[in-house]
């Protein structure tokens, strides 16, 4: 079982949430976006981004007290700052809608949280089961 963090932008944003997600590569983690589908069907999906040290899992973020029952994810502090800053480019340079969540491979989400960009990076911090709705208010 792995922690995955994944961001999402509506697949019309998809050009400038890759150009976000190498700008974030270069400031803090690296951000691997999906490819397109070639398949008429599945090209209404959101573009789907993973956040992680080394294009992985993001398990390596995590401190040693982490506990996927708590309220939000332990990281070690320079993974929260590298973490951070990625998040803050992902949403000042890329789409105005985007959707965050770390969570476990195969839970769910149980909360939906409304946010700005500024909020959710101030906060520091990620809820184990809840999906963040960041709209960019530029």
């Amino acid at each position: 079982m792995c922690l995955m963090i994944w961001a999402e932008a509506p697949e019309s944003e998809r050009q400038s949430f890759e150009v976000a997600a190498h700008a974030a590569s270069a400031v803090g983690l690296c951000v691997s976006v999906d490819h397109a589908s070639r398949w008429p069907w599945a090209r209404e999906r959101p573009a789907r981004a993973s956040i992680s040290e080394d294009a992985t899992c993001a398990c390596s973020l995590l401190s040693d007290d982490a506990d996927w029952n708590a309220e939000s994810w332990a990281m070690r502090p320079e993974a929260r700052e590298a973490l951070a800053r990625t998040i803050k480019v992902l949403t000042r340079q890329g789409s105005s809608h985007l959707t965050i969540q770390a969570i476990w491979v195969g839970d769910i989400s149980q909360e939906e949280v409304s946010v700005n960009p500024n909020e959710l990076v101030a906060a520091g911090r990620l809820g184990t089961r809840t999906r963040y709705l960041v709209e960019r208010t530029d």
